[in-house]
């Protein structure tokens, strides 16, 4: 694997971490999900290496990015311009990208917005939903609930990978994912235990306000050649409008994965990988 080099970027007022995992060619960007940080899609982005030179980077409130107190900093519409104002620090036009989750949504609405930014995407389980009471939006509440209650101190990575490994979701995800999401999503306190680095009110605060953003209509305007996969299991978030989505859009493909739900990348990185190259190619 490519040494990880790391930079800072000063994007819409926000200090953004990247990631530069090498490779040749045209610039690829990788997206990460609400929660996450720009270092959890390792085995994908050693792939994509191989078809271009690969970025992530930290979204605002994440990882080691900018975390402003002011919850009022933190919503849809925002991540999607950060990512234009990344790629745009960049210098670069057309790039390709990868995302899952909040991350395709944001990738996909961006095209829509600004398609001299984004030539071509693979969208992992982006999160749409057709109105702000749509019944897929069923996961929300629950969402926050549970964010603002999970734990926030581990006594070590260790601890934290042990935690989860056996526990949904986690318990499907692919264990070098699952521990770079804990080694990387945390940060050493002062008494040597591991804290999470994404507050969760911050991560709440994005489930709050996904119904303000349309991210179906915009992914469906975009006429940016994209693949979207979603899993075929319950705990999808977007499956449900697989088929529109199929029907509505004019370029590229929509693919339901068997036996898969809303972390798909992290459950098959290998397949996802591969359907992600031919596309990007």
């Amino acid at each position: 694997m490519h040494p990880l080099e790391t930079g800072d970027l000063s994007v819409n007022g926000i200090r953004l971490r990247f990631y530069d995992w090498g490779g040749a060619g045209d610039p690829i960007v990788v997206l990460h999900a609400t929660g996450f940080h720009g270092r959890v899609y390792g085995p994908i982005a050693a792939s994509l290496r191989k078809i271009g030179h690969v970025w992530s980077y930290d979204q605002r409130g994440h990882g080691d990015s900018d975390a402003p107190e002011d919850l009022l900093n933190y919503n849809w519409t925002f991540t999607m311009n950060d990512l234009g104002g990344f790629i745009a620090a960049m210098g670069w036009r057309g790039v390709r990208a990868f995302g899952h989750s909040a991350g395709a949504t944001a990738i996909g609405s961006l095209a829509c917005e600004r398609p001299d930014l984004i030539s071509r995407a693979v969208l992992a389980e982006p999160v749409v939903f057709e109105s702000p009471s749509a019944p897929e939006l069923g996961w929300r509440n629950p969402f926050i609930e549970r964010t603002l209650k999970r734990r926030r101190i581990f006594d070590s990575v260790e601890a934290m990978y042990a935690n989860f490994e056996n526990k949904p979701p986690y318990d499907t995800w692919d264990r070098e994912m699952l521990r770079d999401y804990c080694e990387f999503g945390t940060r050493a306190t002062a008494d040597g235990r591991r804290e999470l680095k994404c507050k969760p009110e911050i991560e709440a605060r994005f489930y709050e306000t996904s119904r303000d953003f349309d991210g179906l209509g915009r992914i469906i305007r975009a006429e940016t050649p994209m693949l979207i996969m979603f899993g075929s299991r319950p705990d999808s978030l977007g499956a449900t409008l697989s088929p529109r989505i199929a029907r509505e859009r004019k370029s590229g493909r929509v693919i339901d994965v068997p036996d898969a739900g809303h972390f798909l990348p992290m459950e098959k990185p290998a397949l996802v990988s591969e359907l992600a190259v031919e596309f990007l190619k």
